[in-house]
């Protein structure tokens, strides 16, 4: 199936996939290749994708890591 238009959640990028859960249509950098979810649905399910795997350099200011 072709698609095209524009991301659905950044809203900038040019969409390559559909979600299997929400049906959004997405960019590649929005999209779980493994599970086929959109970040937001992965997000929603727990999944351990992009969204969930953040380096010191791509988290927002202010936030700390605690250890207990």
């Amino acid at each position: 199936m072709s698609v095209s238009g524009i991301c659905e959640i950044c809203g900038t990028r040019d969409v390559h996939h559909t979600c299997s859960r929400c049906a959004q249509l997405v960019c590649s950098e929005d999209f779980d290749e493994e599970t086929g979810l959109c970040v937001e649905c992965l997000a929603q399910v727990g999944g351990g994708g992009k969204e969930r795997q953040r380096s010191p350099e791509n988290m927002p200011d202010g936030v700390d890591t605690y250890r207990f």
